[in-house]
């Protein structure tokens, strides 16, 4: 579930980054357009005041009769940003002007300061002069005066320029909560009020540019105010003056972090319904291999007790005669007793005599009948520790009978002390009684079965071995012998499970199952030896 997730978080790490991208080159952006734009706003602001000098140029040219009335006019247009028209002679007699206040030298002085020009006028560097009072930045433009083709003798037009109304052109593009727009020149001296308070020919920024990282078309640097900002900045030619576009860093981060707490409640309902359903499909699927499994195991379970069924039927086939015996023996005694009984006086000491064989016979077959009972049981249990020689005595306990009915001579070699090994007592049973029938098969004729167990120290291994002195296995036979469904028996007489069963199930108890055997017509002894090779349990 968790390798589920990489991709995921992989995706929205990429998606965040990519967003955190989007938003700083948009802001940059913006906030270059949002410069560029008022440069042009500007340019077009200084074109108007330009056509206005050349129109009252004209009107002079035209009519100097009526010159004061038109010139008025335009000065008292609410639409146009001036506070006087002036005329002056070169040598600074005043010889007309719209306002009310003096026009001392101080004004005529600025003017003629650091002027450049620009569409045929000349314009000074913006200056303050005060009105009712109040200090009012001003932009001087002049021009010389003519009438007809003749250039008036050193007439010159002046025009007070309110440069105020740049602010509140500027003011008009502010943005959001900390985005504005203001305009400084080369000097970083300010040209117009800011939002934050910044003051005409007062407030000065350092001009010096930090580059931006990239290709953004802005750049981090620290404002007026000592605050960090995303900056834009645009020359307004050919006037030396600058538009500078900014915005704080932290409304810009804002936006950022708005992202990301959209990407990571994304990533957290997005990985929660993730865990959900991987958490569905995983249990799901437990669920079906849980099911496989133990359908499997049932039906290997199945076929375990059917071969151990089948092997039994035919080690049972004499018990019988096992059973009838004692069984007869203690009716003979049961009733020697009760004759004995009927005599006066009875014999007490033979009477309980007779009595204590009884007891010996039923505790014979009874021990018989348990022993059938364990090795025919249906269970099913996890790995234990189970004593070989225990296992194969009560096995024979129940098989004798049929050997002897078979002529078969059975020998058990049994090591003493051996360790106990760690397997399924049911599944272990399946094997060797397996084996047993398949050596007492093996000799129709009678013969010797041979029983034995040993440890082997070193590999920490019980063998148990099963031989028979039958006919032997072929080569041919050999190389399949632990194939299913392959028998040698004739058609009817085995299922060729037998032998794979076993063999699977040594495996799976971590041991294994060999076999050596020899015919006629390999050696003077024929016969076949299986031998068990099981872990133990410490």
């Amino acid at each position: 579930m968790l390798i589920a997730l990489v991709p995921l978080l992989s995706f929205g790490f990429n998606g965040f980054s990519k967003g955190k991208q989007m938003i700083e080159e948009k802001a940059a952006s913006y906030l270059t357009n949002q410069a560029k734009r008022n440069v042009e706003a500007i340019k077009l602001f200084m074109m108007e005041r330009v056509n206005d000098i050349h129109l009252i140029s004209s009107i002079w040219k035209i009519s100097q009769t009526n010159f004061s009335n038109h010139i008025d006019q335009i000065a008292k247009d609410q639409h146009r940003p001036y506070i006087d028209f002036f005329i002056m002679t070169q040598a600074g007699h005043l010889l007309f002007s719209t306002g009310k206040e003096r026009i001392d030298s101080k004004i005529l002085e600025m003017g003629a300061c650091d002027t450049r020009s620009w569409q045929g006028i000349k314009m000074s560097k913006i200056f303050s002069v005060t009105k009712d009072n109040d200090d009012i930045p001003v932009l001087m433009l002049s021009k010389p005066l003519s009438s007809g083709t003749v250039t008036q003798g050193g007439y010159f037009l002046h025009c007070l320029v309110d440069f105020s109304a740049i602010s509140k052109l500027l003011k008009e593009n502010n943005m959001e909560d900390t985005g504005e727009v203001y305009l400084v020149n080369q000097e970083g001296l300010f040209l117009s009020t800011s939002r934050f308070g910044a003051k005409i020919l007062e407030t000065k920024i350092s001009m010096k540019k930090q580059l931006p990282e990239g290709n953004l078309p802005a750049y981090q640097a620290i404002d007026y105010r000592g605050k960090s900002v995303l900056q834009a900045r645009q020359n307004v030619d050919p006037f030396g003056w600058i538009v500078m576009a900014d915005q704080d860093m932290v409304e810009i981060l804002n936006r950022i972090k708005t992202l990301e707490k959209k990407a990571f409640s994304y990533a957290l309902i997005t990985g929660g319904l993730v865990l959900v359903l991987a958490f569905f499909i995983s249990t799901s699927i437990a669920n079906m291999v849980k099911e496989k499994y133990q359908r499997e195991k049932q039906m290997e379970f199945q076929a375990i007790q059917k071969e151990k069924l089948a092997s039994m039927g035919l080690l049972t086939s004499g018990l019988a005669h096992e059973l009838n015996t004692p069984l007869a023996n203690a009716l003979l005694y049961t009733q020697i007793a009760l004759e004995e009984m009927e005599e006066q006086p009875f014999d007490k000491e033979s009477i309980s005599q007779h009595l204590l064989t009884v007891i010996d016979e039923i505790k014979h077959g009874s021990s018989v009948i348990k022993n059938l009972l364990y090795f025919s049981r249906h269970t099913q249990s996890d790995l234990q520790t189970v004593n070989c020689n225990d296992l194969l005595t009560k096995l024979m306990e129940i098989t004798i009978p049929h050997c002897d009915a078979k002529n078969i001579h059975v020998e058990m070699t049994l090591m003493p002390d051996i360790p106990d090994v760690l397997a399924d007592p049911s599944t272990l049973q399946s094997i060797i009684t397996n084996l047993v029938a398949n050596a007492i098969e093996a000799m129709p004729d009678g013969g010797v079965l041979t029983l034995s167990t040993r440890y082997i120290p070193v590999l920490k291994l019980v063998k148990i071995e099963v031989a028979d002195s039958g006919i032997g296995i072929c080569q041919e036979d050999m190389s399949n012998i632990f194939n299913p469904f392959y028998s040698t028996k004739k058609p009817g007489e085995g299922t060729g499970l037998g032998l794979f069963i076993s063999y699977e199930m040594a495996r799976k108890l971590g041991g294994d199952l060999k076999v050596v055997s020899s015919t006629q017509d390999d050696a003077s002894k024929p016969g076949t030896n299986f031998t068990l090779e099981l872990p133990t349990g410490d």
